[in-house]
């Protein structure tokens, strides 16, 4: 078979899966072959073999039950960099983007010198961090696959981000004193709420926060004199602000911001 037709087979695999069936078509395309995505369109006309027909039809056919594509290719894309990802780690959003542009504007505005994100994953945040400013970045994470990936796609990237296993604050407390700006994008979906099936395949301790999806921030902020003198930015839902208001209430100036979409999205505190 022609890679030209192909591609047309798993367009035609993932059409009602799909927003985009021609360009995952060609995501899977470049992973079963290790061509990039302009190598093969210069190359339409290329016999491929029967056995890597049959693995993109197959992967195609698994995308279009509902697996994430970036569990598929191995590869996210996040801050114009490209990441390894695989399952049992959460993908990074667009929008979380936006938090680490807040986060950098802070860091300049204010001479940051040491950052820590909390729930790094793919160590997106982190390593956005590291490569744009002059900051100690500290990451962690509770689980050992993210943990290995956040390594993966530091060592990529040859920055200096220090890993570190456990929840919440526990695995910063013998730094704590030095750390002047937490970040992170938290679990913080409530456990009744509907998901796409490619989300439901992504791992729930990163998504979900209880019923009302606020157990996070509950544990988090349990213990407010760990948090003296720290900011701290952090991505939510937007309905949760009224929630957040009250749970927060005194603890330091609370500032609510939105989104690229004018969606309100982070909040930022900031603990006297």
């Amino acid at each position: 078979m022609k890679l030209r037709e192909l591609y047309t087979v798993l367009k035609d695999v993932l059409k009602e899966a799909s927003e985009s069936p021609g360009s995952e078509a060609l995501s899977i395309l470049s992973k079963v072959t290790s061509q990039t995505r302009e190598r093969l369109l210069m190359n339409f006309e290329e016999e491929i073999d029967e056995n890597v027909c049959q693995m993109a039809i197959s992967l195609s056919k698994k995308r279009a039950n509902g697996y994430p594509l970036q569990y598929i290719t191995e590869r996210c894309y996040f801050h114009g960099l490209e990441l390894y990802v695989c399952e049992g780690v959460f993908v990074p959003r667009i929008e979380t983007e936006l938090l680490v542009d807040l986060a950098l504007e802070l860091i300049e505005e204010r001479s940051f010198k040491v950052v820590a994100d909390i729930g790094t994953g793919t160590g997106c945040i982190a390593i956005a961090i590291a490569l744009e400013s002059r900051c100690e970045v500290l990451a962690t994470d509770v689980s050992e696959r993210a943990l290995e990936t956040a390594r993966r796609n530091i060592e990529r990237y040859k920055v200096h981000v220090q890993l570190l296993k456990g929840a919440y604050l526990a695995p910063l407390r013998s730094v704590l004193d030095d750390v002047q700006l937490i970040v992170s994008n938290p679990p913080y979906v409530s456990t009744r709420a509907e998901l796409p099936a490619d989300v439901k395949k992504e791992p729930h301790e990163a998504l979900f926060a209880g019923e009302d999806g606020l157990e996070f921030y509950r544990n988090f902020f349990s213990d407010p004199s760990l948090l003296a003198r720290k900011t701290i930015i952090m991505e939510m839902s937007p309905e949760q602000e009224g929630p957040l208001r009250d749970l927060l209430k005194g603890l330091g100036t609370l500032t609510f911001l939105k989104d690229q979409f004018s969606r309100t999205r982070f909040f930022r505190l900031d603990v006297a």
